[in-house]
């Protein structure tokens, strides 16, 4: 009975731990620590330069996915990876977020705030593990995130104190958001009629985020996000959170 009481103890108190912080792995790469955690219910893979202590800011990325049948996002995606990591080697907190499963096209709006809302869990996580003030960061992600989060910042709340939003391969039929956007495509109208350049010049001339955004339509590629665009998503991150 002793026995039995004992390792009904020690599950519990397993169970009370994991519910607080569960590190599952750590690994070092290009001078950066990569470590995937879980945080206020979500699980993330931080990125942070070797030896930076005080930093500018917060990245959060995610993945692209099937709308159609659309899983949890995944934590590998190497265009990701490689903002994260450039991002992380200059001074940012980065992280890739691993959204919950979420209906897709069958609850298009109801996916865009499940998905608003876990980003905005692991910026709070990420807030208060480094020291970084919330409201200094940026959100973003290819493909079906950017379209997430496009649909998000146009009619929900959830990440309305971010400097900016960067959505490459994404686009939506609205004209005002809650943050600027900077949108990038290539060319072929792969995401619709308003992605890249379109969805820039699609944005209410009045509204009070015109001016910090901006879209490119890449003609160095026709397919759905084809093109390697690192570069030009950090710069704007950067303009937005220097």
């Amino acid at each position: 009975m002793k026995a039995i009481f004992y390792l009904a103890t020690v599950l519990i108190l397993g169970a009370m731990l994991s519910c607080g912080k569960s590190t599952n792995s750590t690994v070092t790469s290009s001078n950066v620590k990569e470590t995937v955690e879980m945080k206020n219910a979500i699980t993330y893979k931080s990125f942070v330069g070797s030896g930076i202590s005080s930093f500018k800011g917060i990245l959060v990325m995610g993945s692209g996915n099937d709308e159609n049948n659309p899983t949890a996002g995944i934590l590998d995606e190497s265009t990701d990876v490689d903002l994260c990591t450039k991002a992380a080697q200059n001074g940012y907190v980065a992280a890739i977020v691993q959204y919950r499963k979420t209906p897709g096209l069958a609850d298009w709006n109801t996916s865009a705030q499940e998905i608003g809302e876990d980003y905005n869990s692991c910026i709070t996580a990420l807030s208060a593990e480094f020291n970084v003030n919330k409201n200094n960061s940026v959100v973003g992600g290819y493909s079906y995130a950017s379209f997430m989060l496009l649909t998000n910042s146009a009619y929900y709340d959830d990440l309305s104190y971010c400097k900016g939003l960067l959505a490459p391969c994404g686009g939506t039929e609205a004209t005002e958001f809650k943050i600027p956007i900077f949108a990038i495509a290539c060319s072929g109208n792969n995401e619709g009629d308003y992605s890249g350049k379109e969805l820039y010049e699609h944005i209410d001339p009045n509204s009070p985020i015109k001016a910090e955004s901006s879209g490119v339509t890449d003609n160095s590629c026709n397919t759905h996000c084809g093109g390697n665009w690192t570069n030009q998503l950090y710069a704007k991150m950067v303009s937005w959170m220097p």
